[in-house]
């Protein structure tokens, strides 16, 4: 992957997607299985802004069946299913476990008919998957003893029992990210990350084209497509702005802060359920640490004016110890903030009306041909969301009835994997000098069937088989694999959405810095530039003190 910004300013794509969050890449795939010409660009890094910030989940749709929406809920089914079947390497089941009480609303008998309802509208979920490894149990009421012992951080009193259902979680939300992208390059796409739209190219009253900015070296360009699709997440709305009121279609939804951290580790193997103020947060087993989800408040002001203040941290994690009081949370525990900007229906303060469904706009309905804009509320759906969005595309290029989609069925780079326990033990037998066989599975983990290629940088320096640091089990090969195969221009790219080093928290300032060493060699850094990219992480790690 190549940044080209050569190819981007001399190319007619027949799509240019402005935006390369979980949406945009996964808009970016599709248009390019199905055989189109495709840019995809984003202002900052691949995947940093909302799509780096969540619980690192993928959801069946229970809240759906709560609604008595079953189609939403068979949707969100369907798309957890597909993102299994094509990335098995990134996706495990996940138990759940909440608390029974006397409540009329949750009690072991309703929760017991709940989750009977579920499993049977989730009948197929495992459908078609050839792993068994990635199957998904029925759900089951367990007693009060065993609820408590799956979820010791609640408070023992009125629990009579707890429900059991499963989902999956991600082990790495930018890996899954990334492999959409890497697969819409490998079909053909330019991808470029750091280039800021300024504006809509328009001639004869359509858009052809987005005016840009290389915010690495402040040169502006054009880059021309026949449709332009926005998938700019919380940017959507305000790149319309300069639109006419009507060319914009419906007035786009308000945004919401939503805020997860990650703990100190706390809970075990399950995804322990709470209740604050009325409504379940969640303590999540994530990689050697805990997360914990999700708050929502009404945001005021526009995306780059989000901010979480040490109040915003302390009203969380006040939230937290009356969900959770046995897990003793202090802001002592707390290794990272996750926040990030989701479209609500309406909210005011903590209460926060979040808009429900994705949104597909073609605006060629309100006047103004050669632009789509999603605004995506969902991970889960997301795949499904760019399904409809290149559909319009199609539509819009004047195709009756658009080319099939192939994205749920078609395995994503590295994802070629028929069951992971089998691969993971050939891998682990093999004989790498320098790289234990812990490590070699978790970058078979990591990389999928890719991972070769990160072991051959490994081999050709053998410097680069060890770990970053004493805390940091990372290798130098995943650093320098970032930057020369990935587009990691900045530190922070290759240390916190590249690779595992710092998604989890700070890996440590021998980490960090041997990192950037690597990729001062690797991109040609001077002092100056490698001591402010240090500066950079060093920022973002550091926790609010106002």
């Amino acid at each position: 992957m190549q940044r080209d910004l050569r190819r981007l300013a001399d190319t007619k794509f027949d799509v240019v997607v402005v935006g390369a969050g979980f949406y945009g890449v996964t808009a970016a795939w599709d248009a390019a299985q199905r055989g189109l010409s495709v840019a995809i660009i984003d202002k900052d890094d691949f995947g940093a802004a909302t799509s780096f910030n969540n619980l690192k989940t993928l959801h069946g749709g229970l809240r759906s069946l709560q609604a008595f929406n079953v189609p939403q809920m068979r949707l969100f089914i369907r798309e957890r299913r597909a993102l299994a079947r094509i990335l098995p390497h990134l996706v495990r089941p996940l138990p759940f476990v909440v608390p029974t009480t006397r409540n009329p609303r949750r009690s072991a008998m309703v929760m017991r008919l709940a989750m009977a309802i579920s499993d049977a509208v989730a009948r197929d979920r495992n459908l078609g998957l050839p792993d068994p490894g990635t199957h998904l149990p029925d759900s089951t009421i367990v007693s009060r003893d065993e609820a408590l012992r799956l979820n010791p951080v609640v408070a023992p009193d009125g629990v009579t029992g707890g429900a059991v259902w499963y989902d999956y979680q991600m082990l790495s939300t930018d890996r899954v990210t990334l492999s959409f992208l890497l697969s819409a390059v490998d079909a053909g796409a330019s991808a470029a990350n750091y280039v800021q739209v300024n504006r809509f190219l328009q001639q004869n009253n359509r858009v052809i084209g987005v005016k840009v900015e290389d915010r690495i070296t402040n040169e502006t360009f054009s880059i021309r497509g026949s449709v332009v699709v926005n998938a700019a997440g919380p940017w959507a709305a305000s790149l319309l702005s300069d639109l006419p009121a009507a060319a914009q279609g419906a007035p786009p939804p308000r945004l919401s802060r939503a805020m997860n951290i990650i703990t100190r580790k706390v809970v075990n193997d399950h995804a322990c359920g709470g209740l604050a103020n009325g409504r379940y947060l969640f303590m999540i087993p994530w990689r050697d640490v805990s997360m914990l989800g999700t708050s929502h408040d009404a945001h005021e002001g526009g995306p780059d004016e989000l901010k979480v203040s040490r109040w915003d941290l302390e009203a969380f994690l006040k939230d937290a110890r009356q969900a959770f009081p046995h897990a003793n949370l202090t802001t002592a525990d707390v290794r990272l903030i996750h926040r990030g900007l989701l479209p609500m229906v309406s909210g005011d303060g903590t209460h926060v009306n979040l808009v429900k469904e994705s949104q597909v706009v073609d605006h060629s309905k309100h006047g103004l041909p050669g632009l789509v804009s999603m605004f995506g509320v969902r991970y889960t759906t997301a795949r499904h969301t760019a399904q409809e969005a290149v559909d319009a595309v199609f539509r819009v290029l004047g195709h009756g009835t658009p080319p099939p989609c192939r994205t749920a069925e078609t395995p994503l780079q590295g994802g070629s994997i028929h069951r992971m326990d089998t691969f993971l033990k050939a891998v682990t037998q093999r004989d790498v000098d320098g790289i234990l066989p812990g490590t070699l599975k978790r970058i078979a983990t990591t990389y999928g069937t890719g991972y070769d290629q990160v072991l051959q940088m490994a081999r050709d320096i053998p410097a680069l088989a060890r770990p970053l640091g004493r805390d940091c089990e990372v290798i130098g090969a995943e650093i320098l694999y970032a930057a020369r195969k990935e587009m990691a221009l900045k530190l922070s790219d290759a240390l916190v959405r590249r690779t595992e080093a710092g998604a989890a928290g700070h890996p440590g300032a021998d980490a960090v810095e041997r990192a950037a060493a690597i990729m001062a060699r690797a991109h040609g850094w001077d002092e100056w530039r490698t001591r402010n990219e240090i500066s950079e992480v060093e920022s973002f790690f550091r926790l609010p003190r106002d």
